[in-house]
């Protein structure tokens, strides 16, 4: 790896010599089990088909959760069903040393950026799709609660599925393909943020996360490295969410002579795209939540959720996602009504992320009503 080993070795005597660990949130005694059965609508206006039916609405997702201790061991685990396939959205067992020590082993949540995500709607930020929110691979993860501020501290052998061939997953990750033949292993990650509390208005939380891990390519069986780091704000002021990010990221493939290293290859939710290999991410995301009593209806959410990927490789585009919506609490639903309108972009009517296409420059949307039960 080119600038790697100096910063591993530090993130991980930092990890050794840390104080301990904070408490995990509360799991019940015994195991509980939950789920969640969601419908989906969708009207795409670059799907001409989809437009002719007026949209379509189907059965999204059936999920099965696990929660709970046994003895002293946490267990937290959820598998997903989708449509055409199914997958693991995290599975780790854990165990809270004291009331500031929790640790995780398994499929985990990655500690990046704004916790536990960078965005409101049913569809995230455009930083999902680039592997860097809500993101799940396989390792261990130390968190440590000091006060006010929150550390912490993981390494992840590889993602969520060792078989990197895998598109049907739930987190964005390097999948092999083709000529496409680099995969993730050996990450670090380090996450410090700290919460100031306004008397009588809220609170900010202003954070920095530092990733670094290897891509190997299975073609020259050679070692590249990836690295990203972010730096967020997320203030909360009476009803009012503010979130702010900016992201750095950077793939460095040791790929085949011939093959440029300035995109790579990711996948989920059964589809590889090509993304950038180097770029600056910046996302800026409003909400305001509301009580109300409208028969079952309880709350409201509307939120602006908006994302630009600025692209640092040559042959390469901007990539711009917007989504503005409302969440709709009501008993057990919950309710998701978003347009999303993106350009250039991945699961926006965009063939991938960065990408200088033919309809790079061309703006495309959706409306998508998501209707879930819970329970």
């Amino acid at each position: 790896m080119r600038t790697i080993p100096g910063f591993c070795a530090v993130l991980l005597l930092w990890a050794v010599a840390a104080p301990p660990l904070p408490a995990a949130e509360e799991a019940p005694d015994g195991i509980e089990l939950g789920g969640a059965v969601r419908l989906n609508y969708a009207w795409r206006d670059y799907d001409a088909q989809n437009k002719d039916r007026l949209g379509d609405f189907e059965l999204e997702l059936f999920r099965i959760n696990l929660r709970g201790t046994v003895g002293e061991v946490l267990l937290d685990a959820e598998w997903r069903r989708y449509n055409d396939f199914q997958a693991i959205h995290h599975a780790w067992v854990g165990y809270r040393f004291n009331d500031r020590l929790h640790g995780e082993l398994g499929i985990t949540q990655v500690p990046f950026g704004i916790l536990p995500y960078a965005s409101h709607s049913f569809w995230f930020g455009g930083t999902y799709y680039l592997g860097l929110e809500d993101d799940y691979d396989t390792g261990l993860k130390l968190v440590h609660d000091a006060g006010d501020w929150t550390f912490h501290y993981a390494f992840f052998k590889n993602p969520e599925y060792a078989d990197d061939s895998r598109a049907d997953r739930y987190s964005f990750d390097l999948v092999t393909g083709g000529e496409q033949q680099n995969a993730e292993t050996n990450q670090f990650n380090f996450r410090a943020a700290r919460v100031t509390r306004l008397e009588g208005l809220g609170s900010v939380e202003l954070g920095l996360s530092l990733q670094a891990g290897q891509v190997y390519n299975r073609s020259t069986e050679r070692n590249g490295d990836r690295w990203a780091v972010a730096a967020h704000l997320d203030s909360r002021i009476g009803q009012w969410n503010l979130q702010f990010q900016g992201i750095r990221y950077e793939f460095n493939p040791r790929n085949p002579a011939g093959l440029s290293r300035d995109f790579v290859q990711l996948g989920a939710f059964q589809f590889p795209f090509l993304v950038a290999a180097r770029g600056n991410v910046w996302s800026v995301n409003v909400a305001r939540s509301f009580d109300v009593s409208w028969g079952p209806v309880t709350g409201l959410n509307c939120y602006n959720n908006f994302t630009h990927v600025d692209p640092r490789v040559a042959q390469s585009a901007h990539s711009i996602q917007n989504v503005t919506g409302c969440s709709i609490s009501a008993g057990g639903l919950f309710t998701y009504i978003d347009w999303i309108a993106g350009r250039n972009m991945w699961f926006a009517g965009g063939d991938g992320i960065g990408l200088d296409g033919a309809t790079a420059g061309r703006w495309r949307s959706r409306l998508n009503i998501n209707v879930g039960f819970y329970f």
